[in-house]
């Protein structure tokens, strides 16, 4: 079934913790450079998509209460 308001929100502030931490580790691993250049960006933006994707896929439907669905 559908997803409840309140599991979009904690997705969508989950993914957006996960990609402000993985732009962090990029800059302090790799520098600002590597950050602000494509490869960094798209690094930022692919990872937090998975991992978006994932905790949509992952997160269980409110559902109608028979058979625990």
């Amino acid at each position: 079934m559908g997803l409840s308001n309140r599991q979009w929100w904690r997705i969508i502030a989950g993914t957006v913790l996960f990609a402000i931490t993985n732009a962090l580790w990029t800059l302090f691993a790799f520098g600002k450079s590597e950050l602000l250049s494509w490869h960094g960006v798209i690094n930022v933006v692919v990872l937090s998509a998975l991992f978006l994707l994932m905790m949509i896929w992952m997160t269980p439907g409110e559902g109608n209460g028979e058979d625990g669905k």
